[in-house]
């Protein structure tokens, strides 16, 4: 597949005022879990940035930002936006030894190819990151989503949960200082509420009635506003 092709569906995707509001506060709230690990100034790689949302509010805040990206068409999107972005297909990283006090993955791990890829991923962050440099890892929980997991991005690939991913970050030399489970901006009771409102959506038989009376797409949006992620603050030793 052509890389200006790739993600193709995404880069083209229109987000609506409210999607682009949520998307906002969705940004603020992860900037803040990261600041209360890390704060600038110093050097942030994004890997998979968007269409760079993050990225003009991490400048903003006072990183020196930098992101990795497959796509053709979303690096000409960033630099448009004055970003700073080298296209590549990670991993591994195209960047030196110990460089960054940041790399932050906003569910991009979970597009590996399979453990091998994960391990590989986790492997040059920690060589890219300088030592107490922080890795903010953002995935989808697999036991929530269960077959929306496949369904909502045809590029899943490696399985993640909490356990998994905390299995595989402490092999990788990482220490996980912090999970922050949620839903948009919601923890705590409040995403626990959404999660079980989330059953509504899910029950036998909801698919076929979608597909008989035309509204597929929005029983598909309404699964992706209640997408449950999993944040991850692993800390590379000093």
């Amino acid at each position: 597949m052509a890389d200006d092709q790739f993600y193709k569906s995404f880069s083209e995707k229109q987000l609506t005022d409210y999607g682009a509001a949520r998307r906002g506060k969705i940004e603020r709230s992860r900037l803040g879990i990261l600041h209360a690990a890390i704060t600038p100034p110093g050097r942030l790689l994004e890997v998979g940035p968007g269409h760079g949302t993050l990225a003009l509010m991490a400048r903003d805040a006072g990183w020196a930002y930098h992101a990795l990206e497959a796509s053709t068409t979303l690096v000409d999107v960033l630099r448009k936006k004055g970003l700073e972005v080298t296209q590549a297909w990670i991993p591994p990283l195209p960047v030196p030894d110990q460089a960054y006090d940041v790399i932050y993955a906003d569910q991009v791990m979970e597009h590996m190819t399979g453990i091998d890829g994960a391990r590989a991923f986790t492997s040059e962050a920690l060589r890219a990151l300088k030592p107490g440099g922080v890795f903010f890892v953002v995935v989808p929980d697999y036991l929530k989503e269960r077959t929306f997991f496949w369904d909502v991005d045809y590029t899943h690939n490696f399985v993640t949960t909490e356990r998994r991913m905390r299995q595989l970050f402490n092999d990788g030399g990482f220490t996980v200082e912090r999970c922050v489970r949620s839903i948009g901006v919601s923890t705590g009771l409040m995403r626990d509420a959404l999660a079980a409102g989330a059953l509504l959506v899910n029950v036998p038989g909801i698919d076929a009635l979608s597909r008989y009376t035309g509204t597929a797409d929005l029983l598909f949006k309404i699964r992706k506003n209640l997408f449950e992620t999993l944040t991850f603050v692993a800390r590379k030793p000093k």
